[in-house]
């Protein structure tokens, strides 16, 4: 069990939260946002630990529209954007 904060998962995030979802074998989170939200990385991070230690990448969408990709190389993590037309 993890550790409760004492907060919600939207505090913790800083944004609405439609849906979320994990993959345990491939160790990959998707958070799903209403359209023209955006995710607290650190609070985001934590939840998807807090569901699995190992997780190693994330990636969000706001809406419909890929957002953020969170990704773990060694011990640092890293954002990227979706490339924008």
């Amino acid at each position: 069990m993890s550790k409760t904060t004492g907060l919600d998962r939207e505090e913790r995030l800083k944004c609405g939260v439609v849906s979320l979802a994990y993959d345990f074998g491939s160790h990959t989170g998707q958070l799903h946002l209403p359209d023209g939200h955006c995710c607290d990385m650190t609070g985001c991070i934590a939840l998807f630990q807090g569901i699995d230690p190992e997780v190693t990448a994330i990636y969000t969408y706001s809406g419909d529209r890929a957002d953020t990709a969170y990704r773990k190389s060694g011990t640092k993590w890293n954002a990227l954007l979706p490339n924008k037309p």
